[in-house]
């Protein structure tokens, strides 16, 4: 786990950061802002005038330059605020927000050697997007927006930038957050560009872990649920389906606590977590098409008698084209392993029952071998698995921080 030196200098400018009040936007330089971004489409009627400002507001991000200033840069990435760490001393009720954190420090590196970090709003195109004050009630009133639809808009254009920021990020990707939110920039857009980039390796959160959620699991499922791969791809967050924010991959990437914790053992445990994690790499496409592979056949050594079950066709289309792909070829099947209690159908609480292919089990000796490198935790034992033969077996969110127009933030990491 990172344990990172937070210097007094680096928390003492955050908070300076943070009780810096910006220069109000004047009614007259909304206008103005406004008037370039409507035109030619504000005689539109409201629907597409709507879609067409999100469009260019769009591609005014991806014409941003967000190349890295340095072969050696890295990059910060933020969400929400800092709710513990071993090396920084709060005061009673202090909120310290991670937008300020990662900026204070990305100072601090750079100070010492120049362009060795970066944060999104510290670059040229961040600063670029910064100057719409898109967050801003008059920017929104001078749209023609309500509060709605300002703040759909201002998330459209930032998590467009934040995903070209991820795209070119190749060092270090330094995550200031305890753990990932599906509500958040980071968890949607920017650690699921990183990880379908085959990049899930750089990812290091500056923030713990929070343990405290983890009290009633086994030691060796919390030191795998503290390890920094799958903190970059499952979350703990409850969520509503009809929230405007859900997507599938939040369903994708869900890790029910409590039912984690009912059971029986650490490596029925650990098999319910790698579910979670290859279920986030179904989804992240072919980038990670080994990794979906290699945790089913641990998953399969660690629980014979268990039903993996990953996302749908319809999930995974919806992924690739965030990706600006199909899927190729036939997608990853669900993989049943005790066929002989629902023959032919795996069964998700969710979404119904779903027709189940033929699958061939490895040894679980070799699976042990092949699987267990991919993510830290328990020491996997191969128990003795005997595969039915074909005929036999069937194919086979807490609570959000000030809306970013309140706190000076560019609405990144929520």
């Amino acid at each position: 786990m990172i344990q990172a030196h937070i210097p007094d200098r680096v928390l003492d400018n955050a908070r300076d950061r943070q009780r810096t009040v910006e220069p109000g936007l004047t009614e007259a330089e909304a206008k103005r802002i406004a008037r370039e971004l409507r035109a030619g489409i504000d005689h539109l009627q409201d629907k597409e005038y709507r879609k067409q400002l999100h469009q260019r507001l769009r591609e005014i991000a991806a014409a941003q330059d967000m190349d890295l200033p340095s072969p050696d840069t890295r990059s910060t990435f933020w969400s929400y605020r800092l709710e513990d760490h071993p090396q920084i001393n709060r005061e009673p009720g202090e909120e310290l927000y991670s937008i300020h954190m990662a900026a204070a420090y990305t100072e601090a590196q750079n100070s010492i050697v120049p362009d060795t970090l970066r944060y999104l709003e510290g670059t040229p195109g961040g600063e670029a997007l910064g100057r719409l004050h898109l967050w801003d009630a008059e920017m929104q009133d001078a749209l023609g927006l309500d509060e709605k639809a300002g703040l759909a808009l201002a998330y459209d254009a930032w998590g467009a930038l934040s995903e070209k920021y991820a795209a070119k990020t190749e060092n270090e990707a330094l995550f200031f957050m305890p753990e990932l939110n599906p509500r958040t920039v980071a968890y949607q857009t920017e650690s699921r560009q990183l990880r379908q980039d085959g990049k899930l390796d750089i990812i290091n959160f500056m923030y713990p872990a929070p343990t405290h959620n983890y009290t009633d699991l086994a030691p060796e499922t919390q030191e795998l649920l503290a390890s920094q791969a799958v903190r970059a791809q499952i979350h703990t967050f409850s969520y509503d389906e009809h929230d405007e924010k859900y997507t599938p991959l939040t369903k994708a990437g869900h890790l029910d606590l409590q039912q984690l914790a009912a059971l029986p053992t650490p490596e029925a445990q650990r098999a319910a977590v790698l579910e979670v994690c290859a279920r986030v790499a179904t989804m992240d496409g072919p980038a990670r098409a080994a990794d979906v592979e290699k945790l089913i056949e641990e998953i399969k050594v660690l629980r014979p008698d268990h039903e993996v079950t990953l996302p749908s066709i319809e999930d995974q289309q919806w992924a690739a084209g965030l990706r600006g792909s199909e899927p190729t070829g036939p997608p990853p099947v669900a993989v049943s392993t005790h066929g002989q209690y629902l023959p032919g159908v795996t069964v998700n609480a969710r979404t119904g029952p779903a027709l189940l292919e033929s699958v061939t089990l490895p040894a679980p000796e070799k699976a042990a071998v092949s699987a267990h490198s991919f993510l830290p935790g328990v020491s996997p034992q191969a128990k003795s698995v005997v595969a039915p033969s074909r005929t036999d077996t069937p194919t086979a969110p807490p609570k959000a921080p000030p809306a970013p127009e309140q706190s000076n933030d560019t609405g990144m990491g929520v």
